[in-house]
């Protein structure tokens, strides 16, 4: 019986991840890379280069939102994927300093027609500006993009929230809310992040529900394996043995149907890829 079950397993995931994607098919991930910290030891950013080169290689992502890049981190991104586009600024000052949200897309599937930034405060234009409750200065990245094959127009929000305060996140999230219906409106959207907050805590409901009233958007966790929910978590600190927790998410509205959802464990036996498991999503655009 295990022998079918795993069988089983191994032919589900070819038919979803690897086979040749269908024109209309989006593949997207989500990925925190933890910030370039010498204090990481063995995980440090220079050990962990060669494993987020293979797992994109592998993956071949359509679209990709990093979070926590650094600027030489981001170029060092942009040498990894040289088929790749990418936009995005630090949120320091608007330019190269401090961490950024950027989005990658690829070449081959997407033309860029417009891109931009704002903060997640109450001057969304003004950069390094903070928001209510929060310590540091938060930023969404997002871009307009024409998808080659189908001739649709995508929007891709990329962001990292507020580790300090749910209050901090609930503001943020309506200021996005907010700045997304302005800049896509009704149009094909996909919003791809760290929110720092818990799976259905009372918090993430109340973020959830004000994405789904406002830009009718829903979370593409809930296409994920039952099976694999229970143990579920995108954050685990660089340690497994840590209770970690699950707070990144990729987000879409109706102009898209969601065909897989999955948590990537990446690691070898020493360096894990991040103390963040990336996301990954496949996505169907009608």
């Amino acid at each position: 019986m295990k022998k079918f079950i795993s069988l089983g397993f191994i032919l589900l995931y070819l038919v979803f991840w690897g086979c040749k994607q269908n024109a209309s098919e989006i593949k997207v991930i989500g990925f925190n890379i933890r910030y370039d910290n010498p204090d990481d030891g063995i995980n440090a950013w220079p050990n962990r280069i060669p494993l987020v080169k293979a797992y994109l290689s592998k993956e071949s992502p359509d679209i990709i939102g990093f979070q926590e890049a650094l600027h030489h981190q981001v170029k060092d991104l942009e040498g990894l994927l040289p088929e790749y586009r990418w936009v995005g600024t630090g949120r320091t000052n608007g330019k190269q300093e401090g961490e950024y949200v950027p989005v990658f897309f690829k070449r081959s599937v997407f033309e860029m027609e417009d891109e931009g930034q704002f903060w997640l405060s109450d001057t969304p234009e003004v950069p390094g500006s903070i928001g209510p409750g929060a310590v540091l200065p938060r930023i969404a990245t997002w871009v307009k993009l024409t998808h080659k094959a189908s001739q649709i127009p995508v929007f891709v929000f990329n962001t990292h929230y507020s580790h300090v305060s749910d209050e901090a996140r609930r503001q943020a999230a309506e200021i996005m809310a907010e700045r997304m219906k302005r800049i896509a409106g009704t149009a094909p959207l996909i919003l791809i992040g760290d929110f720092n907050i818990e799976f259905q805590s009372e918090t993430y409901q109340q973020v959830s529900n004000l994405f789904h009233s406002n830009n009718y958007l829903m979370n593409t966790v809930a296409h994920m394996d039952p099976e694999k929910k229970p143990a579920k978590k995108t954050y685990q600190g660089f340690s497994e043995a840590t209770r970690g927790s699950f707070i990144d998410f990729i987000f879409v509205n109706e102009h898209f149907s969601v065909k897989d959802f999955r948590i990537d464990k990446v690691k070898t036996d020493s360096v894990y890829i991040s103390d963040h498991w990336p996301v990954k999503t496949l996505l169907k655009i009608q």
